[in-house]
């Protein structure tokens, strides 16, 4: 190892190491415990007021604490409990400080403006937190599955069951046609990426056109969004900024909503800290289809195949079953989606400091076993944060890296046009045949059905063989310093300067050998796509603050500050098609192609200022703030657009023995959604070449000089009450927003050579309502259960559009067979649109009337044919602790709402749906039907062709399901056990994530969705991986 090398571990080793302070003054001694039960309190921070002085409780509650000599006061907290000041005469060398519990967090404290929070009880606007052991409750796959469930007014919703992820999170409904959906996420002050990239599984599937390099990849994937890269055990809160009110601070990119993320940091301590957590588990497929039962020969030659493909060879059969009987169908979904190999997670980290330094590092390593054989994902995780105080604490200093590597193999899934994706493969295929083996020379079986050849494939064989991975190594840094500079009795001035980095960094690798049985479809046998991401974004701003109390009752704080934010996302693919045989570069195949893509350059600036004022003993809370944004991807680059926000809050406390407090709150704020990247170039594109030159031609799409963002206005009120001696709290809230200057690309007359242009016009309103329930039932020494219930409900309209757009369907949508949203001025962007048959008076006839009496139906018209909004969401948790066993749960339940189940489609399609030879009755097709069928018909085939003589009504579903998201029964173990392992403490935990989904939906899981994280057309199932459920034990050790 070199010099240089030796030095720098040096310098890490003692910038870790913890400096022990010189001891003096006088030592303290004493123990926190809970005011109801005296039951002990652990990881208590106990600091001197005024003074150095810092600890932490033990798990059994005692302390000990060095602080100056005479009268002190120390400030005692923990996190669920009010904190507490109590006094500590000269004389007195042991206290016992009781916390009374604060079970609903109106002590934590809630973002406001860019250096400024509230606390709780005092917000001017609905919010959101999430805790570190609610979002641990058990593992996830994700961030985003962790926090499902636990955002009043989100939709959170996984895209499919693939190891890895892949979600998206909506708040408070659609807000563009168009434009981002997505919420803003920070992370510790820094903007962080959530984009999705391709690794080119479209090359394989053909689920959109894949012959140019336009089709390398494609957005129905299965893509995983970049919070996957996100390590849970790292993150201290998560917050949810849902009114406008709230979120203008963010200017023009804060639509959708902003999720500020803040990670564990190092606590003040006697001695360091050591944590570590271990995890084992497994996966199982939950809700698979199941396949029709096949007895006879004949039954199997009659099948159609779908798409009008020919019988299989009928030798084969005859050769497998010369009686003509079938003794058995095989499922081949159980046998594929059949891994049971154990995951794993491990989580180590180490935390301590003094008062002038505090550090915090985590490694977590954590092994995702798929469902499927061969894929899986797999996370390795470093957090470093080391917070560092000079000059007495007047310049403080906070700094935080977090480096990730993300592999994940997730297989085919979703949509496909070659029979590639397994769901969609196995819908063609009757379980008659062994699949999963091989002949004397170790080739798998071939699929003859629905048309055999390179037309189909074997699922097993492309699960055993196929390629595709992604891995994502990652890195976000940040860096904030504040310095205190003046702090008098009514004055305090500080000026803020924060900064950071997200850098993401891609490899896609997709590798078919060309012996795979639907290679050569498209006449080119192998194909190997490598794909390169890179996103980089970074942010800075400096801020200044003043505080102002005039009185004890009164406190005003200003703020004004300058912020820079930059964005860049580009993704380069190569694909070779017609491989050397034993060759897996792009440099061996017949036909190359490549795609170099940017798909965000962005450079934005912003001008801020703030007030909040806390008046008349902190009842009355005033918030006010302004924001002036210019970006790159604005028509006019130079123009400011200006997004201001008020709210206030009132309350009346001490009001009696039932109704104990209450608060009013209200806001009002605008904010906006910027233009995409390209939205405002009139671009060239280019043409064929010329003398070795390329030639320009007109682009198909006419930018506009003058695009600005979309803008949202907001009005917020509500009301919070505690009752019952503060056991029980409500909190509701109603709003209403107006979405305007909507991003469009109407078409335009095609012999102009242009397609489609950009513009603004147009306007949505989205109104709601959102509510909850929390009741601190009992609270003993042996006894304690907290109960919470949330409820939302919206309904989302398009007001209008411009003069001369003429209503059209949301882009990258289905046709009207399959269901599709349709912008249409005065419906809801939530209805799903598609053909129905009507009557004489344009009334809808019955689902089915195309079979039964197909003389009544006088148009089929693509019209309003469900809805995929519910009439609405309900989240339940709870916590119940019987001594040291403690209980914890999270249920949901959606009512209503309808999924365009097209995975329904392909199995009445190819005849394998397990209910395909159910009998027509109510009870097996539902309410709606017609069902005075023709002789013949079983629900399968009458589905089907109910469907496709022109009715989507026949696959839209109800969507209504109640599920536990998790749960975990966890025991802390008794002080005898710690101290034979000279533990701090010891917890043994059993976890489940979605053990029990409850719904009469046909598919896998109505949450699923074939486009990942779209704003419109949320509501297609079509062949996804299958869901599954996981258990795992736990054990936490702390040192």
């Amino acid at each position: 190892m070199s010099k240089h090398a030796m030095l720098a571990l040096a310098v890490l080793a003692l910038g870790l190491a913890p400096v022990p302070a010189p001891a003096q003054g006088r030592e303290v001694t004493g123990r926190v415990t809970r005011l109801l039960g005296e039951v002990p309190v652990g990881l208590a921070t106990i600091t001197e007021v005024g003074g150095q002085g810092v600890a932490q409780s033990a798990a059994d509650g005692t302390f000990r604490i060095t602080v100056a000599q005479g009268d002190v006061r120390l400030l005692v907290r923990a996190i669920g409990y009010q904190k507490k000041e109590v006094p500590v005469n000269a004389g007195e060398s042991n206290v016992v400080v009781k916390l009374a519990e604060d079970p609903f967090r109106l002590e934590a404290v809630v973002v406001t403006g860019q250096t400024t929070t509230l606390e709780r009880r005092n917000a001017t606007t609905a919010n959101v937190s999430i805790r570190s052991n609610e979002l641990n409750t058990a593992p996830a796959q994700t961030v985003e599955q962790a926090m499902q469930g636990k955002a009043l007014g989100a939709v959170i919703s996984m895209n499919s069951g693939a190891p890895g992820g892949g979600a998206q999170v909506q708040i408070r409904g659609i807000t563009s046609i168009l434009g981002n959906g997505q919420p803003l996420f920070v992370m510790d002050g820094v903007i962080i990426s959530n984009d999705a990239i391709s690794d080119g599984a479209n090359s394989i599937t053909g689920a959109g056109t894949r012959t140019t390099s336009a089709g390398i990849g494609g957005t129905q994937d299965a893509l995983v969004n970049r919070l996957a890269d996100l390590n849970q055990e790292e993150i201290e809160s998560i917050e949810f900024l849902k009114s406008a009110a709230a979120t203008a601070m963010y200017g023009s990119r804060a639509t959708n909503g902003v999720v500020v993320i803040r990670t564990k940091r190092g606590t003040p301590s006697a001695t360091p800290q050591f944590n570590l957590t271990s995890r084992v588990g497994r996966s199982a497929a939950y809700r698979l289809l199941g396949t029709r039962q096949f007895t006879t020969v004949a039954q199997v030659a009659a099948l159609p195949y779908g798409n009008g493909a020919t019988s299989p060879d009928p030798n084969l059969l005859s050769e497998l079953y010369p009686s003509g009987q079938i003794p058995f169908t095989h499922d081949y979904e159980k046998e594929l989606y059949d891994n049971d190999a154990p995951s794993y997670e491990v989580t180590g980290s180490f935390n301590g400091g003094t008062a002038a330094t505090q550090y915090y590092v985590n490694l977590t390593a954590r092994d995702e076993t798929g469902i499927a054989r061969n894929t899986g994902a797999r996370l390795y995780a470093l957090r470093t944060n080391v917070d560092q105080a000079f000059l007495n604490g007047k310049v403080k200093v906070t700094s935080g890296l977090n480096i990730t590597r993300n592999s994940l193999n997730r297989g085919l899934s979703n949509n496909d046009n070659t029979n590639t994706s397994p769901i969609y493969g196995f819908a063609y295929t009757p379980g008659v045949i062994n699949l999963d083996s091989v002949d004397a020379t170790g080739t798998y079986v071939r699929n003859p059905f629905n048309g055999g050849g390179n037309g189909v494939s074997n699922p097993f064989e492309t699960f055993r063989y196929l390629r595709l991975n992604e891995l994502t190594f990652r890195q976000i840094g940040n860096l904030n310093a504040s310095w205190s500079a003046l702090s008098a009795a009514q004055h305090q001035v500080s000026v803020t300067a924060t900064g950071g980095f997200d850098r993401v960094q891609i490899s896609g690798d997709l590798f078919s050998p060309p012996f795979l049985e639907y290679e050569g479809s498209d006449g080119f046998f192998g194909r190997t796509v490598r794909t390169e991401g890179n996103i980089f974004n970074y942010n800075l701003q400096l801020a200044g603050t003043w505080a102002y109390q005039p009185t004890n009752a009164v406190s005003l704080t200003t703020t004004a500050g300058y912020s820079w934010e930059t964005q860049y996302n580009r993704v380069v693919r190569t694909r070779s098609r017609g491989l050397l045989a034993g060759v897996e570069t792009t440099n061996s195949g017949t036909v190359l192609q490549v795609s170099d893509s940017v798909y965000a350059d962005f450079r934005d600036m912003a001008l801020f200022a703030s007030e909040q004022v806390l008046a008349l003993n902190e009842r009355l809370a005033l918030t006010g703030g302004i924001r002036a944004d210019r970006s790159s991807a604005n028509g006019d680059r130079h123009k400011y657009y200006v997004f201001p926000r008020a709210s206030a809050s009132y309350r009346f406390p001490d009001l009696g023995e039932l109704v104990n407090e209450v608060k009013l709150r209200g806001g009002w704020g605008r904010t906006g959604n910027r233009p995409r990247y390209g939205d405002r170039d009139v671009l060239l594109a280019v043409g064929t070449t010329i003398g070795g030159t390329a030639t320009p031609v007109q682009a198909g799409t006419l930018g506009d000089s003058l695009i600005k963002p979309e803008t949202l206005t907001e009005i917020e009120a509500g009301a919070d009450v505690t009752f019952l001696k503060r056991r029980l709290q409500f909190e509701g809230t109603w709003y209403s927003r107006r979405i305007t200057d909507l991003l469009l690309q109407p078409a335009t007359i095609p012999s102009g050579g242009i397609t489609n242009r950009n513009i603004n016009g147009g306007e949505l309103s989205n109104k709601g309502v959102e509510a909850g329930l929390t009741a601190a039932a009992v609270q003993t020494r042996d006894v304690d259960l907290t109960l919470r219930a949330t409820f939302a409900k919206n309904k989302q309209e398009i007001k209008n559009l411009p003069a001369g757009v003429p209503r059209f369907p949301a882009p990258g949508s289905f046709g009207a067979s399959f269901g599709r949203n349709f912008i249409s001025p005065g419906g809801e962007t939530t209805w799903i649109w598609g053909n129905v048959p009507l009557d004489a008076n344009r009334n809808p006839l019955p689902i089915g009337v195309l079979v039964t009496d197909p003389s009544a139906v006088a148009f089929i018209r693509d019209t309003v044919a469900g809805n995929y909004n519910p009439d609405f969401v309900m989240q339940f948790s709870g916590s119940l602790r019987w001594k040291r066993l403690t209980l914890a749960t999270t249920v949901s339940w959606q009512q209503g709402g309808q999924v365009s189940d097209m995975t329904r489609d392909l199995w009445d399609e190819g005849g394998t749906s397990r209910d395909y030879d159910d009998p027509v009755t109510r009870e097996t097709m539902g309410d709606g039907w017609a069902l005075n069928v023709p002789s013949g018909y079983t629900a399968g085939s009458f589905r089907y062709d109910s469907w496709s003589n022109g009715d989507v009504r026949a696959y839209v579903e109800d969507a209504t399901n109640v599920r536990v998201r998790d749960i975990s029964l966890s025991y802390q173990a008794p002080d005898s056990w710690l101290q034979s392992l000279g533990a701090r403490s010891l917890r043994f935990t059993a976890q489940a994530r979605n053990p029990f989904v409850f719904t009469h939906y046909w598919s896998f899981d109505p949450e699923f969705n074939n486009f990942g994280a779209t704003n419109l057309n949320r509501f297609i199932d079509l062949a996804p991986f299958p869901g599954n459920r996981q258990f795992y034990l736990s054990v936490d050790v702390g040192w």
